[in-house]
């Protein structure tokens, strides 16, 4: 599913998209990773950073059993 155009997805539908968490999504945002913006309804996510065309998933990145970050594991 590849979106053009300046709509907003709550971070639920982001999250299901890009096959992660809601937490992994606000990380994502917190860090720039992802354009989104916060409103009285909560953050949401622009539907055009989710070009999910021919890239890896979150959850692709990350080996099963690893929540990442742990510096070391040799895991990815």
């Amino acid at each position: 599913m590849c979106t053009e155009g300046k709509a907003y997805v709550p971070i639920a539908e982001a999250a299901r998209l890009l096959a992660t968490t809601e937490t992994r999504v606000l990380m994502m945002l917190k860090r720039n990773e992802l354009p989104g913006r916060h409103d009285d309804d909560g953050w949401h996510v622009d539907q055009s950073a989710l070009k999910l065309c021919g890239q890896p998933k979150p959850s692709d990145i990350l080996k099963p059993g690893c929540g990442g970050g742990c510096d070391g594991c040799g895991a990815h």
